[in-house]
């Protein structure tokens, strides 16, 4: 695709309070240093990470996953308590300052849910009118605090329904992030094809390769520079990891990738890339699984 050859788009998950008030800063500071602009994503209500207790009972290899990333070190002991013990704060509104700051450095700024643990494990079984009542929130949390409209959304555990991709058509996104797979594409869903845009996550997450791959910072910047194409590739990091201790990973694999050719945009600027060009296929949404990662996720399969 002309203009896309090459190209790197950088996925920023949100998914705690404590990464968007303690990972943004680092993350921000990643990208300033490296000149590169990137596509926050930032749940509108409110951080109840400890309701993900459950996860072990429902969620195979969840309890080994927690284990190879280090989950008190990663997220902390009190966010963990978020609702169950303690109430979860409210992770945008309290942290309008760090809003601002992510737009005024030319960074996107798209919705990661509303309630990202509710997102995340029930969205599959949301009928329409439940799906429509938490998107509503989130859309309204959105333009309250910053006064516009949201142009994309990304999927909390890129989980999704198509009664969301419907809703998302309806209200004018440009764009959702809410699958694994290899490119862009128009999603079929339950039988029906919606003219939103889906652009995948292609390359594996840091929690995904943790403890797999490696634990040295060099040999994974080599793993994940040895998996980009010459097209369009989407990392997602997480403010809990790469704005944490995996922050030198980060500098360093856009260091090479730029050194190797890479360029980097934001993904609403390749949604609209693609959207312009011809020949975007057509691909289906599925529930599968994906190496290293817990549960089930949405993935893109060919027609």
């Amino acid at each position: 695709m002309i203009g896309m050859d090459r190209t790197i788009g950088i996925k920023v998950d949100v998914d705690t309070f404590v990464g968007m008030r303690n990972g943004v800063p680092v993350l921000l500071d990643v990208f300033r240093d490296s000149t590169v602009r990137a596509s926050f994503f930032v749940p509108m209500g409110r951080d109840n990470t400890g309701r993900t207790v459950k996860r072990v009972f429902t969620r195979k290899g969840f309890l080994k996953k927690t284990g190879r990333v280090g989950v008190l070190s990663t997220y902390g002991v009190k966010t963990l308590m978020y609702g169950i013990v303690l109430p979860g704060p409210r992770m945008a509104r309290k942290n309008a300052g760090l809003i601002r700051q992510i737009l005024e450095e030319g960074h996107e700024l798209g919705i990661h849910g509303y309630d990202h643990v509710r997102w995340h494990d029930s969205i599959k079984r949301f009928n329409e009118q439940e799906t429509r009542g938490e998107i509503e929130k989130l859309l309204s949390a959105y333009r309250e605090i910053t006064g516009v409209d949201t142009r994309s959304f990304a999927a909390p555990g890129w989980m999704i329904n198509p009664f969301a991709l419907e809703i998302f058509t309806d209200k004018g996104l440009v764009y959702s992030s809410d699958t694994r797979g290899a490119s862009p594409f128009f999603p079929e869903m339950s039988g029906k094809t919606f003219p939103i845009l889906q652009i995948p996550t292609t390359l594996p997450t840091l929690d995904e390769v943790i403890g797999i791959v490696s634990t040295d910072e060099k040999v994974l910047v080599d793993h994940y520079l040895g998996l980009l194409t010459d097209g369009i590739n989407i990392l997602t990091v997480h403010t809990e990891l790469e704005g944490k201790r995996w922050a030198g990973f980060l500098r360093s694999f856009i260091d090479q990738a730029k050194k190797r050719g890479y360029s980097f945009a934001r993904l609403i600027d390749i949604a609209e890339e693609v959207r312009k060009a011809p020949g975007t296929p057509t691909c289906r949404i599925e529930y599968g699984t994906i190496p290293g990662r817990a549960g089930e996720v949405c993935v893109q399969k060919n027609r």
